[in-house]
Parts: structure tokens; sequence; C-alpha cells
């Protein structure tokens, strides 16, 4: 209902003249109802309804008219048009009060009008403020990133030219966010479905070299906060590279698979891959400790599990997410 009527108040006006017809039309028809159907109502109460109608879709002069037109014929034709009779004190009461209420409605009606018409504009115009600072940050990021990687084409240590392209990976993945929530139109959320695919395409380009290694996202489409996909989008990135460092070595192929579902109360990602699986002995890197500490500050946790091939990291965040639609399977290769 509030919706219909900020839909109303929002609408461009019929015609003036419109207006006037119809209001006349309205409360001549009520007057001939009145007048075959004798109400239980008070006689100026459903006037109060054509009057509030009009004033909410033809605007305030309209719904004055209606108010005097109203007050006119509240009795069916006034006996005193006829045979002179001046109303009692009581039928005077109701006369004037149905002319202040009246005309309070038209009244209100109208200045509500003019701050929904404002509302709206002052929320197109932070749209748009909010689109290009998106636009421009998007930019600036991945004009970053660009300086990384031309910094890291030049290094000749490895160790060096690898934080660096894990640098660039992780300015890219928050540049990807910024993109999506300026397409989105639904500031501060991002569908993170569409987001992971895009995400683990360009993971897929990025690590994969020569080797036949394919990279499968599976998420039900759901609205999260900007800042909660960016961890998510952060997250993914290092368990992915780790997948691609460890699990396929010498040239192996193999799969990697992403998967984001609801789960109870929050939601959980868990990459996977059908490679030769962690070194035991392996030390946590940063990219590790990294999803540990994002994980921890979504109040979230990291649970390594065992599987019959290759590694599995659940990630299980309380995260509340909006629904969309059904889930989608989509190859990255």
């Amino acid at each position: 209902m509030e919706s219909l009527i900020i839909a109303v108040l929002s609408r461009k006006r019929p015609p003036a003249v419109l207006g006037y017809l119809v209001s006349i039309a309205l409360v001549l028809a009520v007057a001939w109802l009145e007048h075959l159907f004798p109400s239980a109502l008070h006689r100026y109460l459903p006037f109060l309804l054509v009057v509030f109608f009009v004033a909410l879709f033809f605007g305030r002069p309209q719904g004055l008219l209606a108010t005097l037109v109203s007050a006119a014929l509240g009795d069916g034709v006034p006996d005193f048009m006829f045979t002179g009779r001046v109303p009692g004190p009581e039928e005077a009461l109701f006369l004037v009060l149905f002319l202040v209420v009246g005309s309070a409605m038209a009244l209100l009606i109208e200045s509500l009008r003019s701050v929904v018409c404002k509302l709206m504009e002052t929320q197109a115009e932070t749209s748009l403020l909010l689109d290009e600072l998106a636009h421009r940050t998007r930019n600036d990021l991945m004009m970053v990133a660009s300086v990384l990687g031309l910094q890291a084409m030049r290094q000749t240590d490895p160790h060096a030219r690898s934080a660096l392209e894990s640098a660039v990976a992780r300015v890219r993945v928050i540049a990807e966010a910024q993109e999506r929530l300026r397409k989105s139109g639904k500031h501060g959320k991002v569908e993170v479905a569409s987001y992971l695919r895009a995400l683990g395409h360009g993971l897929a380009e990025l690590l994969r070299d020569v080797r036949p290694i394919t990279v499968r996202v599976e998420a039900s489409p759901m609205d999260l906060d900007a800042s909660v996909a960016v961890s998510i989008g952060l997250m993914t990135n290092e368990l992915v590279t780790n997948a691609f460092k460890y699990a396929f070595p010498e040239g192996r192929g193999g799969t990697v698979q992403i998967v984001l579902e609801r789960a109870g109360e929050g939601i959980v990602l868990s990459v996977r891959d059908d490679g030769i699986g962690a070194p035991p002995a392996r030390r946590d890197g940063l990219g590790t400790r990294l999803v540990r500490l994002l994980a921890s500050h979504l109040g979230g946790r990291v649970e390594p599990v065992t599987v019959a091939q290759g590694h599995r990291v659940d990630v299980r965040l309380p995260v509340k997410p909006a629904a969309a639609t059904p889930a989608v399977s989509a190859p990255s290769s």
C-alpha cells in the first residue's frame, strides 16, 4: 500500500481540466448514491474518500474543489436552496468541520507529494553520484593493478615476482566487486554468484598457463553487502591460488571447484581440487593466514575437509543473504 501511494504521488499529474471534471463527477455520483441508499454513516463521511482520492491523483486545487462541492451537496441538495430554511447549529458545525478536514487533507496530500518528489530527485542524484564513485574507484584500482603488474614483469627474483602477482590478483578482486556493485543498481549490494563466476574465469586465465585446469563455480544467486562480497572474493582468490600452486605440479591438469551455498543461518564457501592434495608439512603462508583473518572478521571459521582425492577447504560464515534466483553452475574454461 505504501509503495502504491508513493508511486501515485510521484507520477506525472493528469491535465488540470480533467481533474476538475472528475472531481465534480465523483461528488455528484456520491451525492446521487446517498440519495438512493441513505448511508448508516454521517452524510459527509463518504465525501472525504472522494476528497482524498481527488487530492491524491490530481492535486490540491482539485481536492479543494471537491471539498467545496461536497459541502454543498453533503445532505442531498440543501433544503435552504429551495425552502430558505437556515441550517441548525449541529448541521452548521458538521459543515464547518467537513470544510476544515477536507481542506486540511488536500493541503497535507499536496505537501506529501512535494516531499516525495524531492526525495525521489535526491535518490536519483545520490544513485548517480554513487555510480560515478564506484566507476572511478574501479578504474583507480585497475590502474594500481596495472602498475603492480608491470613491476612484477621487471622482477628477476621469483619470490618478489610472486608477491607482486598475488597483490595484483587481490586488487583485481576488489576492482571486480566495485564493477559488480556499479552494474547491480543495488547500491551497497553485490550479486555474488555472477561475481564469483567472473572471478573464477579471471583466475583460470591468470593462473593455469598451459595446464589443462578447469575452474567450476556453483553458487546460489544471492545479494550480499559489498564488504562481505569483497571478503568472499579475496578468500576465493587465495584458496584457488593455493590450489593452482600446490595441487597441480609438473603440468598436471584437473579441476578446481568453487561452491557457495546457504547452510542453516549462514553460507558456506567451499573450494576443492582433485589434484595431489596439500603438502602435509606445509606451513600456512600469507594467503592462508589472510583467509583465516577474513573469516574471523566476519565471525566465521575455516575448516579443512578430508576428501578421497585432492584437497577441500570450507569457510562457514554467519551471513544472512537476500534470496534471488535458483542456483547456477558454470565452468570458467
